[in-house]
């Protein structure tokens, strides 16, 4: 391979090359640093009265002994819109608002525009709103014919008998005649967007929370049209949960210890989602997930409950479709038992998987959004219902499906898997007795149980129940199909 010999470069350079400009840079360089040595002289006297002002509050002194000047009173507005441990010791209240009065009777536009900031972020946190308010509108009529203002503080005077009321009054009116949504008139009148500001939550809660607290348990209100709407309902409420969690907390305190009515269950899973769903799921995890698992575990049960009566419904329109005598006249037996068991409270988790006929059914007799979540049978006829109670898990059928009482789940039965949607009969028969017996080698804890006119089974089932803990009890409060 040929080398290509390239001739040698030679710079000559005058000793003196570049000193010119490496001068020029240095004298540069120190012009810079002396601009910049330190902070200016009015930034240094701010940030050292603010301190003084925050050290001698926190030491309990007075206000009117501390604040003197309208300098001090642009410091004051500013600790009151950054330092909560101020706001905590020395509040916007009427005292100090008088204060303000007796040193400067008319603010300038810009300490008036701090206030407002402050009035949007704090509102109802803030002491005495109702004399805050009065200050500001005061304080906007003094300067509006003095002063050319920017947009948003023009917006405020012209607007401030709407935007500076402490009930709110007049900004909603205003809203329920406009055909805009809440960001948008918040935008239209300046009002920061921000669903940390109290004034921005207040809002919110007096257009749909409000009224959901006013309800009865099971009422029917135009609200729950507005707040299914997908931007309202994923809009955050706060910085903690979406509006769509807080209205079903609501919903369901109002309902605790109490059945939940069907029309005000199938809102909350309309807002929420089915809780049964997988929980890596984006639906369970905007829903859900950022709940106290209370309010999770107290949806189960309702839906549990719901699940047993679909079921109860499908043996009676099984035994009255068929004609069949005997299980026409095991159904009082099962519906007493099922309805038992319900009264423990013990049943925390259910699941349908319906026949072929059941699916049927269900399509025929319920619309798409009142359907409970089941899975599917390969099979004409036999519909199946599994609950956890307790620590026990127990699977009963119709026809002449034998119940099944397991102390463990077989982990690869995927009875509990949400995203299985379809199964074959043995799968929840005799393949899952086998698959009991494979994984569980050193437990005996699987029963199958026949159903017989003599209603034996009710009694075997009800003494293994009550080995593991869960007490039947008599039926004070049947459940209604």
């Amino acid at each position: 391979m040929l080398k290509v010999q390239l001739p040698q470069l030679i710079f000559s350079l005058d000793d003196t090359a570049g000193r010119q400009d490496l001068q020029m840079f240095e004298t540069l360089t120190n012009e810079f640093r002396k601009m910049g040595a330190g902070q200016p002289p009015e930034a240094q006297w701010f940030h050292q009265r603010r301190q003084e002002i925050m050290d001698a509050v926190i030491n309990g002194k007075k206000l009117k002994h501390i604040i003197f000047s309208a300098s001090d009173i642009r410091v004051l507005i500013f600790l009151w819109s950054t330092n909560s441990l101020f706001v905590s010791k020395c509040p916007i209240s009427k005292k100090h608002i008088k204060l303000l009065l007796r040193i400067k009777p008319a603010l300038t536009p810009s300490q008036i525009f701090g206030l407002i900031r402050i009035y949007f972020l704090q509102f109802d946190q803030i002491t005495d709103l109702p004399f805050f308010c009065k200050y500001i509108r005061d304080q906007l009529a003094i300067i509006f014919p003095k002063k050319r203002l920017s947009q948003d503080m023009q917006v405020y005077c012209d607007q401030k008998e709407i935007l500076f009321d402490p009930s709110l009054k007049n900004f909603l009116a205003l809203f329920k005649k406009k055909n805009i949504n809440l960001k948008e008139m918040c935008n239209h009148y300046h009002i920061p967007w921000d669903h940390t500001a109290r004034f921005i939550i207040a809002a919110k809660h007096h257009l749909y929370v409000s009224p959901i607290e006013k309800m009865r348990l099971g009422d029917r209100h135009p609200i729950f049209d507005r707040v299914s709407c997908p931007e309202i309902k994923n809009m955050p409420y706060d910085s903690q949960f979406s509006l769509a969690q807080t209205i079903s907390m609501h919903m369901m305190d109002k309902a605790d210890h109490k059945n939940m009515p069907d029309n005000w269950r199938q809102i909350i899973i309309s807002l929420l989602g089915d809780p049964r769903m997988p929980k890596s799921s984006a639906v369970y995890q905007k829903g859900w997930a950022g709940l106290p698992s209370d309010y999770e575990n107290q949806m189960q049960k309702w839906l549990s409950q719901m699940d047993m009566l679909v079921f109860l419904e499908l043996l009676k329109e099984i035994g009255n479709q068929s004609g069949n005598e005997m299980i026409q006249r095991m159904f009082p037996a099962r519906k007493t038992f099922l309805e038992s068991l319900y009264q423990t409270g013990m049943i925390t988790r259910t699941r349908l998987f319906l026949s072929n006929d059941a699916v049927e059914y269900i399509e025929k007799q319920y619309e798409p959004e009142d359907r409970p979540m089941f899975a599917q049978i390969n099979h004409k006829n036999k519909s199946i219902i599994y609950m956890q109670v307790g620590r026990v898990h127990l699977i009963e059928g119709t026809h002449n499906y034998s119940a099944r009482l397991l102390d463990r789940l077989p982990e690869s039965s995927g009875i509990t898997d949400q995203q299985k949607k379809k199964f074959i009969l043995t799968e929840l028969a005799t393949a899952l007795d086998h698959k009991y017996v494979s994984e569980f080698k050193d437990s005996k804890h699987l029963y199958v149980i026949p159903h017989d006119i003599h209603n034996a089974w009710q009694r075997k089932l009800t003494e293994v129940l009550q080995a593991f803990g869960v007490h039947l009890l008599d039926v004070s409060e049947p459940l209604s199909i």
